[in-house]
């Protein structure tokens, strides 16, 4: 029998001591961050509560989440930020590759992962595809409600390897469980 999405998230927050997770809602969702700065290293989603909309869509809380909240993360992506006010963003840039390391609370769960565009997870691609993605089939990766998470990003240029200094922006998809506002808060 194959592990869902939600019997991974409740499975983990049982084990947190969250029980009350099985009657949030469900759902699809995606949060993302970005930086205006070009620069060769950047950390996202750490301090993204100092970030305004359209930069980043986490909000106060920042880099966690609130108690009853949690993603199982299923897609991972890339972006450049074309304007610095982030009010356009290119998904399709052909030059701009990532090494990333993915950190959930104080664990690193994703080390050294490159994504170049039109590459197959975890490998060079050649810049002739636009799409700068990972897929984390099967059970994915839980961020739990009030963990903190951020990702150390290094940019590279994709046919060269060589440093490059750019914006980037990054997101996360996948299965989301939001409070239940027919309950007492």
């Amino acid at each position: 029998m194959a592990l869902s999405a939600q019997d991974k998230m409740l499975h983990v927050a049982n084990k947190l001591g969250l029980t009350s997770l099985k009657d949030m809602q469900g759902t699809t969702r995606v949060v993302y961050d970005s930086v205006q700065t070009a620069a060769t290293q950047h950390t996202l989603f750490k301090n993204a509560s100092q970030r305004n909309f359209p930069l980043t869509n986490l909000g106060s809380n920042g880099n966690q989440f609130q108690v009853d909240e949690a993603l199982l993360v299923e897609v991972i992506g890339f972006f450049i930020p074309d304007a610095s006010d982030g009010g356009y963003n290119n998904l399709n840039s052909a030059t701009a590759g990532v090494v990333f390391d993915f950190y959930i609370g104080n664990k690193c769960v994703l080390k050294d992962v490159a994504v170049t565009p039109g590459d197959v997870q975890a490998f060079y691609g050649n810049g002739t595809a636009f799409s700068s993605q990972i897929f984390l089939e099967g059970a994915g990766i839980l961020i739990p409600p009030q963990v903190e998470f951020w990702m150390d990003v290094r940019i590279c240029n994709d046919t060269t390897r060589e440093a490059s200094s750019q914006r980037i922006g990054a997101y996360l998809f996948g299965t989301g469980a939001l409070l239940n506002f027919n309950t007492t808060i």
